[in-house]
C-alpha cells in the first residue's frame, strides 16, 4: 500500500497478488466498510474494483479524505465477472464471506462485523483520529472472567488497580469486543490513570434471543439489566451505585438501547455511550423501541439526569441525520452531551477508539497517554 497526502485528500494505492492460480480470480473488491457497502446499495461498484496489471498483480487507487479511518479486505470474486453487474444478496454475502484482510499491511483487528468472522486489515490516513489506547503496550493487565446468568452469557473485566469502590461500565456485544482485543484498551486506561478503577460488564448473549430482538425489546432488557447483570455485579465485586459512576456503552441497535434504558433510568445508567445509535429505527410491534416515541420522550421531558457521549460516521448516511437530530434535542434540552463525527462508517476500527474517549468523557480522571 502507497499513501500519499494531497492537501485535505490522500490518494491510497493497493495492491494484492492472487493467491489462487488454480482458482484465478475475475474481479477482485476492495470493501472499505461504509464506502464499498453502499456502493453496493448504489449499485456500482465500480470504484471499488481492482484493475489486473500485465504483472498479475491487481491493483486500485482510491482518493479519500486524509482524516479517514477503515476496516478493510479484498474479496477475490472467483464463479464469474462481477465488473458491470450488481450482485443479489446471496452473491454480494458469498463475496463479502471469501474477504481476507491485505497480506502487505500489518494493522489489523480482529473478527467484528466481517461475514466470515475473519481478521481484517485498518487503514488510518493522517488526519485520522488518534487511538492511543488500542495498542498493547506494557500496562498491567486485568482479569477477564466469563459467566452464565440462566441462558444468558457476559463476561466480567476486572482491573489490575485496586479499589475500595470501583465504578461499573456495561457495554453490549460484548463477544465482538472481547474478539477485538478491548481489554487492552481498557488496561491502556488504568494504567495512564485516563478513567477511575473501572469494572467492565461486556453483555454477549441475552436469554438466547436474537440480538436484533434483544436489543430493541425494553420488556426483556431492562429487567436483565436491573435484576440480573447489575445485582451479580454488585455481589461479586466491590462496585458502588453512583449512576454518575455507571456507564451504559452500546453501538448501532446498542446504542439505541443504551438511550432509551438511559432514559427510563437514570437513577441506576447516569452515563450513557452511544456510538452511531440506530435512531433511524421505528418500532414493529409495541414492544419495542421506536425512536421517533424515543426523540419526542427526550423533547417533552423537562429534566433528564443524564450525561451522554455521542458520535457517528461520515459515511452512515441516514443514521448520521438522525443522530444529528437526536444531538439538537438533547442541546435544547440542555443535557450535557459531548458529540463528535469521525470520517468513517459502521465500523469497531472507528468505534474502539470512541469507546477509550467515550468512557475518558464520561467518568472523567487526568489523561496521559500510555508508555509505548
Amino acid at each position: 500500500m502507497l499513501i500519499t497526502r494531497d492537501g485535505d485528500f490522500c490518494q491510497v494505492d493497493f495492491d494484492w497478488r492472487d493467491d489462487d492460480p488454480e482458482r484465478p480470480a475475475h474481479d477482485v473488491l476492495v470493501r472499505l466498510i461504509g464506502a464499498t457497502d453502499y456502493a453496493h446499495d448504489d449499485g456500482d461498484l465500480t470504484a471499488y474494483l481492482m484493475e489486473r496489471g500485465d504483472d498479475g498483480v491487481w491493483r486500485l487507487s482510491l482518493r479519500l479524505p486524509a482524516g479517514f479511518r477503515t476496516s478493510y479486505q479484498f474479496c477475490p470474486v472467483r464463479d464469474e465477472p462481477l465488473r458491470g453487474g450488481h450482485p443479489d444478496d446471496d452473491r454480494w454475502a458469498a463475496i463479502l464471506t471469501g474477504g481476507h484482510p491485505d497480506p502487505g499491511h500489518g494493522a489489523g483487528i480482529g473478527p467484528s462485523t466481517w461475514p466470515n468472522h475473519g481478521q481484517a486489515s485498518v487503514l488510518s490516513l493522517p488526519d485520522a483520529p488518534a487511538q492511543p489506547w488500542v495498542e498493547p503496550s506494557d500496562a498491567p493487565c486485568g482479569t477477564l472472567t466469563r459467566h452464565t446468568l440462566g441462558d444468558s452469557a457476559i463476561w466480567v473485566y476486572a482491573p489490575a488497580v485496586s479499589a475500595a469502590e470501583y465504578a461499573l461500565a456495561v457495554l453490549f456485544d460484548g463477544k465482538v469486543w472481547d474478539g477485538i482485543g478491548v481489554t487492552t484498551v481498557f488496561d491502556n486506561l488504568h494504567a495512564a490513570g485516563a478513567i477511575p478503577p473501572t469494572v467492565v460488564v461486556g453483555v454477549d448473549s441475552i436469554h438466547g434471543l436474537p440480538r436484533n430482538q434483544a436489543l430493541t425489546r425494553p420488556g426483556v432488557l431492562t429487567p436483565f439489566l436491573l435484576d440480573e447483570i447489575l445485582p451479580f455485579v454488585h455481589k461479586g465485586w466491590p462496585v458502588g451505585a453512583d449512576p454518575a459512576r455507571t456507564v451504559l456503552a452500546g453501538q448501532s441497535l446498542g446504542g439505541l438501547a443504551a438511550v432509551r434504558i438511559g432514559f427510563d433510568h437514570p437513577d441506576r445508567f447516569g452515563r450513557v455511550l452511544t456510538q452511531s445509535g440506530s435512531f433511524w429505527r421505528s418500532a414493529d410491534t409495541p414492544d419495542e423501541i421506536d425512536s421517533p416515541a424515543l426523540f419526542d420522550a427526550y423533547a417533552d421531558a423537562d429534566r433528564v439526569p443524564l450525561r451522554i457521549f455521542q458520535e457517528a460516521g461520515s459515511l452512515e448516511r441516514t443514521l448520521l441525520t438522525r443522530n444529528r437530530i437526536f444531538h439538537g434535542i438533547l442541546l435544547d434540552r440542555g443535557i450535557p452531551v459531548t458529540y463528535r463525527e469521525y470520517q468513517g462508517g459502521h465500523d469497531y476500527a472507528c468505534w474502539r477508539g470512541g469507546l477509550a474517549d467515550g468512557l475518558i468523557d464520561l467518568l472523567g480522571g487526568p489523561v496521559a497517554l500510555p508508555a509505548e
